[in-house]
């Protein structure tokens, strides 16, 4: 998450995309627009292609069932298309007047670890058999110094009963300096740059940032915990506006609570462990997670998601 303070920022610079997207296409004049997620952005340049006479085709639709439920409603003036990716989107935009399709989710292609399991483990040596903790901290700055320092605390908690355990923290790109400046908060802990899918894939268990990574996860059938933790500013306003009992992605594909979730004020070392070690400990609640967790691969379908996107939107413009 950028965060709402985030965007002010960078105004100017979208404010001048946004002008210079509109001038080429009174200039080219194309059949078709694909516009893709970001509706902060694409709910204004979309009302005003569909004004200019370009049809718009949209894929991967906003979260308005999160944010904005009414704008759902809004999107049937000016989408001609709307391919989604999540099954339950379909019903709820062709209820409110927009011409919907579910096409699968584009994670399932391709989805794969960077390195075998035998190759990762000798990476972060850890022995055969021994328990991995997996952190995914999320893929911004502010989210690796918000979630990194008491997921980390929470891997050492649960490292002095369980001397093998091995900590291993996926960096997202671009944040080797801001995991520099944690210094000995992420004492013990194996940072490793470029495995984000062989900590999802091969880990025991994982702390994961909420965002598409605990999709990822969740596909991977590894049992993970959700967690969440921002300012008080764009808390306070998201609470005001998210309409949604469950924040993790993997809960809002399987209608129901298939993973735990820990945001804000919840979000403790002790809470975390606690949390985390029945998976480390006991096989029969790994398998039993897995389990729950099949509900959502099954959920979002097959591998296709783009060329079925693809072959709507050549239809449209045949």
């Amino acid at each position: 998450m950028l965060g709402f303070s985030g965007v002010i920022a960078r105004l100017p610079r979208i404010w001048s995309a946004y002008r210079r997207l509109l001038d080429e296409a009174r200039t080219f004049r194309p059949r078709a627009a694909l516009l893709v997620d970001s509706p902060g952005f694409n709910f204004r340049l979309g009302p005003a292609l569909r004004r200019l006479g370009v049809p718009v085709f949209y894929y991967i639709a906003p979260q308005v069932w999160a944010w904005h439920p009414e704008r759902a409603a809004q999107m049937a003036r000016w989408v001609e298309r709307l391919a989604v990716i999540f099954p339950f989107e379909e019903a709820l935009f062709r209820d409110a007047g927009v011409n919907a399709r579910f096409v699968g989710h584009p994670l399932l292609e391709g989805l794969a670890p960077e390195v075998d399991a035998a190759a990762f483990r000798a990476e972060i040596g850890a022995a055969a058999g021994a328990p991995v903790l997996g952190l995914l901290p999320g893929s911004r700055p502010q989210e690796l110094r918000a979630h990194a320092p008491v997921m980390a605390a929470a891997g050492r908690r649960l490292r002095a009963g369980r001397p093998g355990l091995v900590v291993a923290l996926a960096l997202a790109p671009g944040l080797e300096g801001e995991a520099r400046r944690l210094g000995s908060t992420l004492e013990g802990v194996r940072v490793l740059a470029g495995r984000t899918r062989a900590v999802q894939a091969h880990a025991t268990c994982c702390a994961v940032a909420s965002g598409t990574a605990t999709l990822e996860t969740a596909l991977f059938g590894t049992p993970e915990v959700v967690v969440y933790r921002t300012g008080w500013l764009n808390y306070a306003i998201a609470r005001r506006m998210v309409t949604l009992e469950r924040v993790g992605l993997p809960n809002i594909v399987a209608g129901e609570d298939v993973v735990p979730e820990l945001l804000q004020g919840d979000l403790e070392v002790e809470r975390l462990a606690a949390t985390l070690a029945p998976w480390l400990d006991d096989p029969r609640e790994r398998a039993l997670q897995r389990t729950r967790l099949g509900a959502v691969r099954a959920r979002l379908g097959g591998p296709g998601a783009a060329r079925r996107a693809a072959e709507w939107l050549w239809e449209m413009v045949a």
